[in-house]
């Protein structure tokens, strides 16, 4: 099998890295249904403090660093962060070719991207979680805790159901700071779901032995020597190694560290001695490590400092800055002090690539954030001096984001995270509190990520409102919506602003009651299908055995329709009804089930607040 992680990246193909039901609506994107989650090291509280001789880009404050960072990520998140293939799930929109949709690459970046950024964005858990379930429904053919490398636009696996190593790093070390961030006691099980995973990443993504190295992917294998003996620079990740080795000390990991590093100073010596560059692919890593030849798997570039190798500047980077290892910042400045002569200290000047020699790659004439970001990280380890490092910053922040694509935006927001000070590492800062999320109905449960609503004869005189509601659930982890649809449910919908129930069926009142439970009348009942049940109350009671007039709060019918392990739409219609007068913003939680238990578990969801506006005698609530 041949085919590298995301697609061409010779520099004749840049361009591929560049690239009302009812009468009131509201829709609620699940970015903006979230929780109000909160974070142990919130962007910007700097919780780890880089080794005492890295260096800072001088010309711009603490606060303007930072700055920097939230402007550009909010602009990166317009442009490639994007809710797809059915609610709740968000992906990093690559778009490496014209049918794709993301690549395991991206998910990893965007996973990383969101648990560092969390204080900054609000949505950031949301997305986080959002981003944990994608990833678990696109597994390998061989491993279902790693991650299919391409997907379609249609949202299925293509290219093969096979891993790409660095896309797995990216995501089980995302899961760690998750940990660190959010704590494990909520909808996802962060640290054991990382645990899990590294089971598989040293089955799948490492080679074994005394001298373990990142695989190219889950496919290679001992039948495949050319391939299984060779590897990406670019998966060389010790400081991920670190934290997985704390997590994990008995697997493979401070052996790969040693490894990736004697590698690294075998190529620079020998290879490249005067520049210090790594090439796309090396082969041999377990023994005499050598550049690839040309074509070995992507392009006729792969023995150079290409699209790969690019990003190792950066990953050898941040392991100096937040450990000091001597070997990384001999990597790094061989590489950097070699750039800054190169570029006679303009960093406009540096190319897209590069033989180890130095010489330019045909057709590599032209700017890049891929390799010019990258470089700025590597410079904070002082080797080429504080001007070249103060060079890098102001052409990293000064290049638009419009000039480039997913890549090298991404990548430069990456940098920019470790630039300001903003990296940190979980084995190395505070565990911090784990409060679960939620309320007094629903804790640690999922989201409703979309709605339809309309309240009608909101106006005075009380007592005509009717309620038509259309709402999706959205389950990060399966398990919560795994029982039967006809267990009873809970919904309330109340004024965010003052507190007040405005609608109650829950257990602080009195629940939709289970298929099993005694029933008021004879057609109040429970209809149940595959993956749809519905609940009819005729009789417009619902507290049995009271039976009290009234007390099905004017609901005439129920809808549960499952789509999927985690999603379930819901559909509520009521009869006249009356209910308290709101300040215009609204919050819904469901429960599936009648008991406090089923909220308690996680059988759960709540949405975002809700802005609602008057027209005429209804009610519409539409999303901010």
């Amino acid at each position: 099998m041949r085919r590298g992680d995301d697609g061409a990246k010779e520099p004749g193909v840049k361009a591929c890295r560049q690239r009302v039901v009812l009468a009131a609506v509201f829709l609620v994107s699940a970015a903006t249904a979230r929780q109000a989650f909160g974070e142990n090291h919130p962007f910007g509280s700097h919780p780890l403090t880089y080794t005492s001789a890295a260096m800072f880009p001088s010309q711009a404050t603490q606060i303007e660093r930072d700055q920097a960072v939230r402007d550009f990520y909010d602009l990166w998140k317009q442009r490639y962060l994007t809710e797809a293939c059915s609610g709740g799930r968000f992906v990093v929109s690559a778009s490496v070719d014209r049918g794709n949709l993301t690549v395991s690459e991206a998910h990893g970046y965007g996973m990383l991207i969101a648990v560092l950024m969390a204080g900054h964005d609000p949505d950031a858990h949301a997305i986080f979680d959002g981003m944990y379930a994608y990833f678990r429904e696109h597994p390998t053919a061989t491993h279902d805790r790693l991650m299919s490398w391409y997907q379609r636009r249609s949202c299925l696996d293509a290219n093969g159901r096979d891993s790409a190593t660095d896309g797995d790093l990216d995501i089980a070390y995302a899961l760690l700071l998750a940990d660190r961030q959010w704590g494990s006691c909520g909808a996802v099980d962060y640290a054991g779901e990382a645990a899990a995973m590294l089971a598989q990443l040293a089955d799948g993504d490492f080679a074994p032995g005394p001298a373990p190295y990142p695989l190219l992917g889950d496919w290679v294998s001992q039948d495949e020597p050319a391939y299984y003996a060779a590897a990406r620079t670019s998966d060389f990740m010790p400081g991920h190694l670190r934290a997985f080795a704390t997590v994990d000390p008995t697997g493979p990991w401070q052996a790969a560290i040693d490894r990736e590093y004697a590698v690294v100073a075998a190529i620079q010596s020998t290879y490249s001695p005067a520049t210090g560059l790594l090439p796309d692919f090396v082969l041999d890593p377990a023994g005499v490590p050598a550049p690839a030849g040309p074509d070995f798997l992507e392009a006729s570039t792969d023995g150079t400092y290409s699209y790969n190798a690019c990003r190792s500047p950066c990953r050898l980077g941040v392991d100096y800055l937040v450990t000091g290892d001597s070997r990384a910042k001999t990597a790094v400045d061989r590489i950097s002090n070699w750039f800054a002569a190169e570029a006679a200290g303009d960093p406009s000047t540096i190319g897209a690539g590069y033989a180890l020699d130095g010489t330019p790659n045909p057709g590599t004439d032209y700017s890049s954030m891929a390799f010019v970001a990258p470089l700025a990280v590597a410079a904070m380890a002082g080797g080429a001096g504080q001007a070249w490092l103060d060079a890098l910053w102001n052409r990293v922040t000064e290049v638009p984001v419009d000039a480039e694509g997913y890549y090298e935006n991404t990548l430069k927001l990456l940098s920019l995270i470790a630039l300001s000070g903003n990296w940190w590492t979980p084995e190395l800062v505070a565990t911090g509190a784990c409060t679960p999320p939620g309320n007094a109905l629903c804790t640690g449960g999922g989201y409703i990520p979309s709605a339809l609503v309309k309240i009608a004869g909101a106006e005075a005189p009380a007592g005509d409102e009717r309620i038509k509601l259309r709402a999706s659930l959205f389950f990060p982890e399966p398990a919560a919506a795994a029982g039967s649809l006809a267990e009873g449910a809970q919904i309330r919908i109340e004024d965010d602003g003052t507190g007040t129930s405005l609608f109650d069926l829950s257990t602080a009142t009195v629940a939709v009651p289970g298929e099993t439970s005694a029933a008021c009348d004879p057609h109040d009942r429970w209809k149940v299908r595959a993956d749809k049940a519905v609940y009819v109350n005729k009789s417009g009671s619902i507290d049995w055995p009271g039976c009290t007039p009234g007390s099905a709060r004017g609901l005439a019918k129920l809808v549960l329709r499952r789509r999927s392990s985690r999603d379930v739409d819901v559909k509520l219609v009521t009869r006249a009804t009356t209910l308290p007068q709101s300040s215009g913003t609204l919050r819904i939680t469901f429960v599936l089930g009648d008991t406090a238990a089923d909220g308690d578990t996680g059988a759960c969801a709540i949405s975002a607040p809700i802005t609602c506006s008057q027209h005429g005698r209804s009610l519409r609530c539409l999303r901010p």
